[in-house]
């Protein structure tokens, strides 16, 4: 909280960190619009060669705990410190805009014997309760993990949040929700949006701020 009082003491950082935050939430809405109409949209079907080799296995519950636990832990470390909040809030605003442009310039069907991935709290957040197939290139469960996995500082939720990337960028594949180019890009986006959230942050935002611990 001392960090946070004194971040605030800044009028300036007040109204540019509260500028953020509205465009991210609104952002996030946009996106979650575009991903509803990105459902209507036809594609290519890729022949992945990974994919063959496997039947499909429903994992979503697993998935699900897998993706919503780590980034829950992730997010509570995270905005303990108005540095690392800042860079999340900017993370979101990117990957949301490198989402939508690829997944826009590279229409896919979902592959073929998908078995479609259910998250009742995505889901009912977010898109109605509707079940998306199309939310394809790259994917958005194993760039979450790994970005947050970056933005966080500590090194046990860090290493959680890399193992869980892992652990369901492998699940999304064995499930058929997604190719194997999918999960394969998640990382590089990731790290690029990464860089771009601490060079904004620190550059914007957080130039005059002693970084201080929470």
């Amino acid at each position: 909280m001392i960090a946070w009082k004194s971040f605030f003491s800044s009028k300036t950082r007040l109204i540019q960190f509260s500028i953020l935050a509205i465009l991210c939430l609104s952002l996030v809405f946009v996106f979650t619009r575009f991903m509803e109409w990105n459902e209507t949209r036809s594609g290519m079907v890729f022949n992945d060669p990974i994919l063959k080799l496997f039947n499909p296995i429903d994992l979503s519950t697993v998935i699900s705990i897998f993706t919503l636990v780590p980034i829950f832990l992730g997010l509570i470390y995270i905005f303990r410190k108005p540095t690392t909040t800042v860079y999340f809030f900017i993370a979101a605003i990117v990957i949301c805009c490198f989402r939508a442009l690829t997944l826009y310039l590279l229409p896919l069907e979902p592959p073929i014997n998908i078995i479609p991935l259910t998250d009742p709290v995505i889901e009912t957040l977010f898109y109605g309760g509707h079940v998306l197939l199309k939310d394809l290139f790259f994917s958005g469960h194993t760039a979450n993990l790994i970005l947050i996995g970056l933005i966080v500082e500590q090194r046990r939720i860090k290493n959680l949040l890399f193992i869980s990337g892992f652990l369901v960028g492998s699940m999304v594949m064995i499930q058929h929700v997604h190719y194997s180019i999918d999960v394969l890009a998640a990382p590089f986006f990731s790290f690029v949006t990464y860089r771009i959230s601490i060079w904004v942050g620190n550059g914007l935002i957080i130039k005059d701020f002693k970084i201080e611990k929470a």
